[in-house]
């Protein structure tokens, strides 16, 4: 189990260091965020509606949406 953590470490390390596409999470998450912000207004509790806020005002700010 221990050669397992110590054999992900390098790869997790190595794609932070190349950097990430922004326009691909930006792409892949604009319909989702857009669906849950609904849900939410539909029928989300009120610590949800907060977080599910927060998530999509970073989400947006993030995206430049």
């Amino acid at each position: 189990m221990k050669q397992s953590y110590l054999l992900t470490l390098p790869l997790l390390v190595t794609s932070c260091a190349l950097g990430v596409d922004d326009s691909v999470i930006c792409t892949r998450t604009d319909q989702p965020t857009t669906e849950h912000a609904a849900a939410l207004a539909i029928d989300g509790g009120d610590k949800s509606v907060l977080t599910g806020a927060r998530l999509i005002g970073i989400l947006d700010a993030g995206c430049d949406r």
